[in-house]
């Protein structure tokens, strides 16, 4: 499994914990089945990437077991981060997006302080997101004031 891989088969665990239709068990397993088929992936980056994940996946499941009577901290926190991951858009968009979703989540943790630790660890793998995406935006912005210079000369 490659980390593509890996994070198509995050989202439809995403889903399952979202729909409702999965018991707590099942859901423990995918958690369970994702670690072990990334086990053999060794590239760094992608290591610490996947890592992160099935940590802040490790808590979701572990918070979809639990009943909130305030709200459904799971669904809005779930829908956040499917909404900041989505790669449509500009690189600008999607940077507005994973901020949008990091200030619903922290939000979110406040008004559950129960829930605050593990709802905070969820937003870690949107932070790295973000930061990889400021870097792209950075560069981008760059080179297109490098093409605009070249075009003027």
């Amino acid at each position: 499994m490659n980390y593509d891989e890996f994070n198509t088969e995050y989202t439809k665990v995403l889903d399952k914990i979202k729909s409702g239709k999965c018991s707590w068990s099942e859901l423990s397993g995918h958690v369970t089945r994702l670690r072990q088929a990334t086990a053999g992936i060794t590239s760094a980056d992608d290591r610490a990437q996947i890592d992160s994940d099935l940590g802040a996946l490790g808590q979701m499941v572990d918070l979809s077991r639990r009943t909130n009577d305030k709200e459904d901290v799971w669904t809005v926190t779930s829908d956040a981060i499917r909404s900041a991951s989505s790669q449509e858009g500009s690189v600008a968009a999607r940077i507005a997006r994973i901020e949008a979703a990091i200030n619903e989540i922290t939000a979110l943790a406040h008004r559950n302080p129960d829930e605050r630790d593990a709802l905070m660890q969820s937003t870690s793998t949107l932070r790295i997101l973000h930061s990889s995406l400021q870097s792209s935006l950075r560069q981008e912005q760059a080179e297109q004031a490098e093409q605009e210079a070249a075009a003027v000369r």
